[in-house]
C-alpha cells in the first residue's frame, strides 16, 4: 500500500514560493492591469464584466470601467459597442427617461454570457494550476514508492488529466515494476515519449478499454473520468482486472466536506464541479460511494490536501 510522509516547510515558505515563480516583483495590480489600451479584449471583457451586473447606458458604463481600464473617449465607448452588437455580445435598446431624453440601455447578450462563462473557466483552471504548484512547494510529501508492491501481473495506466512530475516519478517506478513486462498505455502514447520505458498502446478509453476480460494485475488512472462516466469506468476497469487486482484513481482536486459557508473556495469548488468538470475538480463521496459498490475490499489514501487515491481490490468469485 502507498503510504506517506510529511514535512511542513517553515513559516517563510509562502514567500519563498513567490519569489520562486518569479511573481514577488509583480503586484496583483501590475498582473490584473497591466496592458496596452489598444488590447480591445480587455476592454470588452470589462464591459461585458459590468453589463453582466445589471444594464447600462454609455455614460454609466464609462464611469465604471474608466477606474479599471484607465480614460477611454466616449466616442471610442460607442463605437466599440456598435460592434460588440454586431458580434452577438451585447444587446441593446432605447428607452425613453422618465425626466429627459431617450437614451440606449445596454445589457450583455448571450454571447457575452458565453465569453464570460469561458473566461471563468479558464481563470479557475489558472489558480488550480498555480495552486497544485503552491501545495507541492509548501508540503514536502512524496511518494514513497518503495513501499508500493512489487505487481503480479501486467499494468495499464492511463492519463485523465494532466501529467504532473510527481506522477512522472510515479510512472517511471510502475514501470520498473512489472516484472519485465512492458507497460501498457491506455490511449495515445504521444505525452509518454520522453520516459525511457517499454511501453504497448491499448485502444480505448478508461471506460471501454480494448482488451480482453481479467488480463492486467493493476490500472492506475490518473486523474478522475467524468462525472456521468465514472461508474461506467470503474465497472469497465473490474472487468479488465484479474481476481485480486487493483484499480488505483489518483484524482488531483477532490473534497469531501460538504460547504456550509457562501466562501471563495466553496465557489471554485462547486463551480468547477459542475460547470467545468473538465477541470478535474471532484466530490469525493461521490467517487467513494462508486468504489464501495463495486469493490468489497476498497479504501481512500489523502497524499496531501485535495490530492487522494482511491484504490479498490476486485475479490475472486468465490469471494464473492
Amino acid at each position: 500500500m502507498l503510504r506517506l510522509f510529511t514535512h511542513i516547510r517553515s513559516p517563510d515558505f509562502f514567500p519563498q514560493y513567490l519569489h520562486k515563480r518569479m511573481y514577488a516583483k509583480l503586484s496583483i495590480g501590475e498582473i490584473a492591469y497591466s496592458f496596452d489600451m489598444s488590447s480591445r479584449d480587455v476592454v470588452v471583457d470589462q464591459i461585458l464584466l459590468v453589463l453582466d451586473r445589471h444594464p447600462c447606458h454609455g455614460y454609466e458604463l464609462k464611469r465604471q470601467i474608466v477606474p479599471i481600464i484607465g480614460d477611454i473617449e466616449l466616442t471610442t465607448l460607442y463605437r466599440w459597442l456598435h460592434a460588440m452588437e454586431k458580434e452577438g455580445l451585447v444587446d441593446s435598446e432605447v428607452q425613453t427617461g422618465p425626466h429627459g431624453p431617450s437614451r440606449r440601455v445596454y445589457r450583455i447578450g448571450t454571447r457575452g454570457e458565453n465569453r464570460l462563462r469561458r473566461i471563468l473557466r479558464d481563470a479557475i483552471g489558472v489558480v488550480l494550476h498555480f495552486y497544485d504548484a503552491y501545495r507541492h512547494f509548501a508540503l514536502q510529501e512524496r511518494f514513497r514508492l518503495d513501499d508500493i508492491d512489487v505487481a503480479q501481473g501486467s499494468v495499464l495506466v492511463n492519463i485523465i488529466s494532466h501529467l504532473l512530475a510527481r506522477e512522472v516519478e510515479l510512472i517511471q517506478f510502475l514501470g520498473s515494476r512489472t516484472g519485465g513486462e512492458p507497460l501498457h498505455i491506455l490511449g495515445d502514447l504521444g505525452v509518454w515519449s520522453e520516459l525511457k520505458l517499454e511501453l504497448v498502446r491499448i485502444d480505448g478509453t478508461p471506460w471501454d478499454i480494448a482488451c480482453r476480460n481479467e488480463w492486467f494485475a493493476e490500472v492506475w488512472l490518473l486523474g478522475v473520468p467524468p462525472r456521468a462516466w465514472l461508474p461506467r469506468t470503474v465497472v469497465e476497469v473490474k472487468r479488465v482486472l484479474q481476481p485480486g487486482g487493483m484499480l488505483r484513481m489518483i484524482a488531483p482536486f477532490v473534497f469531501f466536506d460538504e460547504p456550509t459557508e457562501p466562501t471563495l473556495e466553496a465557489f471554485i469548488r462547486v463551480t468547477a464541479h459542475h460547470m467545468f468538470p473538465e477541470l478535474g475538480v471532484a466530490e469525493g463521496q461521490e467517487i467513494s460511494t462508486v468504489f464501495e459498490r463495486y469493490f468489497g475490499r476498497n479504501g481512500v489514501i489523502q497524499i496531501f490536501p485535495g490530492y487522494v487515491d482511491f484504490w479498490g481490490i476486485k475479490e475472486s468469485e468465490s469471494l464473492g
